[in-house]
């Protein structure tokens, strides 16, 4: 009997080391390399450049995508991408969606006035300035951010989580590339509203909109979106990076930015997902990648930019990397890509959208930089 506790407690030891050790070691695997990471996001925005599916291209799930082609391209500057983003520019004739308010129809506004810094043509973004006019015209001034439930007009104010990646930073981009400081102060007054009434600071995290306050999962526990949070984290990120470094209201966002991430890494599941339903696994107990993907993104651009400590997020970064990286088909799709929607809901690996493979290109662009080889 002695001896089988002795070999018990030795396992057990053993189990705790190495768990300890795969989450304290902030340094990737051998395969995971700067060139792998450009391997991967060629194929996958190659992938889906030849895959766009029916959607127009300045719809936000479309939207999405460009953003994450925009900061590879960044990243790694390739003519066949440059021409790309500008045919869709062409195509869409610098358009946005005909909805004077809507977050949603901002996000290919972000694209726009990204190729406007590359090549300053007013085209690029006259219409975005006209359509972004109407928010400070806007009647009743006052927002209403109940959802659609009992608000008819739930589009006109940023009242769901998602709006938060969508607009906000074409807003902040607007200020950095015309230097009129307007739009920056209207989406942080914005972008304020939406934080007072969507985030819950026992759990450091977002609702998805006001009808997900009182539900409650099987479990009984406050049912958070994983993408919701994603869309949430990703805009922080885009907003810090337009907005000007001696702003004084850095701060505030830094800091929400860091809680979130201090939330996020104690929700992760061991093979480097974190769940649809973010405080209950059993919601929906599978991999999904869009969520994941923006959370990688933002954990490793707090690192990059010395917001969060390596040693204690790097690691989650790097589980979260294997695992997306393990959901890409040899053609370079990304699979496992929860479909459209507001909430938890079942994923399947064949399932993809658009805005998965922008994540995961915006996730790859700084878990490159975080690399040292």
């Amino acid at each position: 009997m002695k001896t089988i506790n002795l070999l018990l407690i030795t396992i057990v030891l053993l189990c705790t080391t190495m768990a300890c050790s795969s989450i304290t070691n902030a340094q990737p695997g051998d395969n995971v390399t700067k060139a792998s990471v450009i391997t991967h996001m060629d194929n996958v925005a190659q992938w889906q450049l030849k895959n766009p599916g029916h959607k127009a291209a300045y719809l936000w799930e479309q939207g999405t995508f460009y953003t994450g082609l925009m900061a590879f391209y960044k990243l790694k500057p390739q003519q066949k991408y440059l021409d790309a983003m500008l045919d869709m520019g062409e195509s869409m004739q610098w358009k946005l969606f005909p909805h004077p308010y809507s977050a949603d129809h901002f996000v290919i506004a972000q694209t726009y006035i990204d190729l406007y810094e590359i090549n300053p043509n007013p085209a690029y973004i006259d219409k975005t300035l006209y359509q972004m006019e109407f928010m400070f015209h806007k009647k009743p001034k006052e927002n209403d951010l109940r959802w659609k439930n009992v608000n008819r007009n739930y589009l006109n104010a940023w009242s769901w989580a998602d709006s938060l990646f969508m607009a906000p930073p074409a807003y902040a981009q607007m200020s950095k590339v015309t230097g009129d400081p307007k739009y920056l102060d209207l989406m942080d007054t914005l972008w304020r509203e939406t934080y007072n009434y969507l985030y819950d600071p026992e759990e450091d995290l977002f609702f998805r909109d006001d009808t997900w306050f009182e539900k409650r999962t099987i479990n009984n526990k406050k049912d958070l979106w994983s993408r919701g949070n994603g869309w949430v984290v990703g805009g922080l990120v885009k907003i810090l990076e337009a907005m000007p470094k001696d702003d004084s209201r850095r701060a505030f966002y830094e800091g929400v930015l860091q809680k979130m991430s201090k939330s996020l890494i104690k929700l992760q599941s061991p093979q480097g997902y974190w769940y649809a339903s973010l405080l209950d696994k059993e919601v929906v107990n599978v991999k999904e990648t869009s969520g994941t993907a923006f959370f990688a993104y933002a954990l490793a651009w707090g690192i990059n930019n010395g917001l969060l400590d390596q040693e204690e997020f790097a690691p989650h970064v790097f589980r979260a990397w294997d695992l997306l990286v393990s959901s890409i088909e040899t053609d370079g799709k990304l699979g496992f890509v929860q479909p459209v929607g507001v909430g938890a809901d079942k994923v399947k690996r064949a399932d993809t959208e658009p805005y998965g493979p922008g994540a995961f290109l915006l996730a790859g662009t700084e878990v490159y930089r975080l690399l040292k080889h």
